[in-house]
């Protein structure tokens, strides 16, 4: 029988990992288009740090943007959360731009037209946490 600590332990230990991290990528990931062509966007990529293998419920996406480049203006029903790791950018909330650095965290609450771009001359890199069950966003 387990203590709750074994028990723990055991659980962690069949998936838990570390992804090594190197000049903005993470051993095992390829970068892929951040969407399918159709939508509004230029010059991003994006890799799934965590997904839906982890079984947990959230994802961890990494999203690269180069300068010059955009995210799609969209809006959905679940909120997240941006870190930015890397560069400048602005993040388009409702009808107001914010200029963004290495380091600030940014909350995108329900239903809120949003949309990040490049604003320097390097790439600008950010994670995006959001829940694992989510709804498709709607562009505008």
């Amino acid at each position: 029988m387990f203590t709750r600590n074994q028990d723990m332990s055991e659980e962690r230990s069949l998936g838990s990992r570390v992804i090594r991290f190197s000049d903005f990528r993470w051993e095992g990931i390829e970068p892929a288009p951040y969407k399918e062509a159709g939508v509004d966007w230029s010059a991003v990529t994006r890799q799934l740090l965590l997904g839906p293998d982890e079984d947990a419920p959230f994802h961890l996406r990494y999203f690269e943007v180069e300068p010059g480049g955009y995210t799609t203006y969209e809006r959905h029903e679940h909120q997240h959360v941006v870190v930015v790791l890397r560069g400048k950018g602005e993040v388009r909330l409702g009808d107001s731009w914010e200029s963004v650095n290495y380091g600030d965290v940014v909350y995108v609450a329900p239903n809120e037209p949003h949309q990040l771009r490049a604003s320097g001359d390097e790439p600008f890199g950010f994670f995006c946490i959001v829940r694992a069950d989510r709804d498709p966003a709607v562009p505008l």
